[in-house]
């Protein structure tokens, strides 16, 4: 009965997410839907037609932007994908995987946007990579005419995305492996005579991936409507389809917003179509596999990938080590000509410059992925509660914590400009509290990916043990459960706060262009600044999630310095 009546007054926290996201994402189609149709009183436009769809249709470059913009984000998701459950197969608990693991977290800190700005310093024509090479090995004495970054087909940016989207992948694997009881099904498999490859492609990835497929279905929407990655990476004539729907709603006239929208709803129609057809292929694919499963082979021929899997890994690792380390060079860099290796002058002007002129934006970035991550957190921990407490945990699976991921399953951009434009219809666009709000919708499925399958394993006994001892339930909760919680639950506020830091469509489009963000400066100084310049803000972008993850790390030792286990 106590428990039933705690369950009750925590039922606020699922329920007003229920409702708020709710809202938040019918305003979001309906401000998206209607300006598409040329409906938007706000600008007196009160007739419902196809215009904005004629236009649409009409605009130059659009087919092989949309193509382009598949063939990426399709790739991307396929060869992330397809890299995860080979890395997990061939790899799991052995030193490459211990090791992976042990940098996860850094690499999942770094911010899109400061990857991308040292990828392109590191594989450009004028490069650190082609200069290591020149001119002994390319004889190259100038860089060479080549169109490696914002290449027309998307390779570089397919390639950026897959770098970032495979430890996030890895990072979701490693949440749910916990449920999946790993270890005994690979010995039962084994002593049957069956190769550990074979054990996880029979057995453990039909289990394994119902655990990843929103996380899949969240890559394909954040894909095919990244902005802040293919602006700096992507083509440029034509861009992806999200960049060409960014520049129509960045335009001073009212008409080409509605094209804007128009395009939004297209976009958004390409990702749901796109992940029906994923989904079908999945069904597909799982009915073609079943004779396979029972036919008994034993051998596998995976083994023999190993080495070379390897060595993708150990590339992608350093790729994006050395785009970090690009990033440090160009900021302290004075002189620096082609082919040299290193800078033949050195200065920290650009980091004295730059520290001055980013104290507004720091500050914003701080205050912003501060407020929001607190209010995500509180939330989170309340619907978790709640669900432990009702333990119908399979239940809100299929129906809560779905409804939870729509967000990360809508092109953002399309999401993200229905939401404004009902915002400027209600004057409620550029305040600070609509932006908190804007980065809370994208970091709480975050927070419940990482979180939920750590705080739903936490043994129920505890409190029975704090009740013998005449403790009471809200004691044993601030006491008990939350102090041995702490370093997965800043762990997850870490991922949250890194999640605020890379938000640049919510900040450029629901800020109304009013709050500066370092994203929002990275991505304007990627355009056309300085390397050096621009390397000392991504620089200052990748540092904040850095420190946080810090902070998550060593916070836990030094408050239980005398409890090992709590560490």
């Amino acid at each position: 009965m106590t428990n039933n009546l705690k369950s009750g007054k925590l039922s606020i926290f699922p329920l007003f997410i229920w409702i708020s996201f709710g809202i938040t994402i019918l305003a979001g189609a309906a401000g998206v839907i209607l300006p598409s149709l040329d409906f938007f009183p706000a600008a007196g436009q009160t007739r419902l037609s196809f215009d904005p769809w004629i236009t649409l249709f009409k605009s130059p470059g659009l087919v092989q932007s949309i193509l382009v913009t598949l063939f990426t984000g399709l790739a991307a998701t396929f060869c992330s994908l397809c890299l995860t459950l080979l890395f997990v197969s061939l790899f799991y608990r052995s030193p490459v995987w211990q090791w992976f693991e042990k940098l996860l977290a850094p690499i999942l800190s770094i911010p899109h946007a400061a990857f991308a700005i040292g990828f392109s310093f590191l594989i450009a024509p004028s490069g650190w990579i082609m200069r290591l090479l020149s001119p002994h090995v390319t004889a190259f004495e100038v860089p060479p005419d080549w169109v490696l970054v914002n290449d027309p087909f998307g390779i570089t940016l397919t390639l950026a995305m897959i770098m970032k989207e495979f430890p996030f992948l890895i990072m979701v694997t490693l949440s749910a492996a916990s449920r999946l009881r790993i270890e005994p099904t690979l010995h039962v498999g084994q002593s049957m005579g069956y190769q550990k490859e074979q054990v996880w492609f029979k057995v453990l990835v039909p289990r394994l991936y119902p655990h990843l497929r929103l996380s899949v279905y969240a890559i394909i929407a954040y894909s095919l409507s990244v902005v802040d990655m293919a602006l700096i990476l992507g083509p440029s004539s034509p861009p992806t389809f999200a960049v060409y729907i960014l520049k129509w709603f960045n335009d001073p006239s009212i008409s080409y917003k509605l094209v804007a929208a128009a395009g939004s709803t297209l976009l958004f129609a390409m990702v749901a179509g796109t992940i029906f057809m994923v989904h079908m292929i999945e069904k597909l694919a799982g009915y073609a596999a079943r004779r396979w499963i029972v036919n008994g082979t034993r051998r596998s021929p995976l083994s023999r990938i190993k080495f070379p899997l390897s060595g993708a890994i150990i590339t992608l690792i350093a790729c994006t080590g050395l785009s970090t380390l690009i990033l440090v060079v160009w900021s302290f860099t004075l002189k620096w000509r082609f082919p040299e290796a290193l800078p033949t002058a050195w200065s920290a002007k650009f980091w004295y410059r730059g520290l001055a002129d980013m104290q507004d934006p720091l500050v914003m970035t701080l205050l912003t992925g501060a407020c929001a991550t607190l209010i995500s957190m509180v939330m989170v921990i309340g619907c978790l509660e709640h669900d432990a407490l009702q333990k119908q945990i399979r239940r809100m699976d299929s129906v809560f914590y779905t409804f939870i991921y729509i967000p990360l399953l809508i092109p953002q951009i399309s999401f993200m400009a229905g939401v404004q434009l009902l915002l400027v219809i209600f004057n409620l666009d550029g305040m600070w509290i609509s932006l908190v709000w804007s980065h809370i919708l994208y970091i709480l499925p975050y927070l419940f990916i990482t979180l939920k399958a750590t705080y739903l394993d936490f043994d129920p006994r505890v409190y029975n043990q704090a009740a013998l001892l005449g403790k009471s339930r809200y004691r044993a909760f601030f006491g008990v459960k939350l102090p041995m919680l702490l370093r997965p639950i800043l762990f997850s506020a870490a991922i949250g706060f890194s999640v605020s830091v890379a938000q640049y469509i919510p900040t450029m489009l629901v800020g109304s262009g009013r709050f500066f963000t370092i994203t929002t400066e990275v991505v304007s100084l990627a355009a056309g600044s300085d390397r050096r310049a621009v390397a000392v803000y991504a620089l200052i972008q990748q540092c904040l999630p850095m420190v946080i993850y810090g902070l998550a790390i060593l916070l836990p030792k030094a408050i239980y310095y005398n409890k090992k286990g709590m560490h």
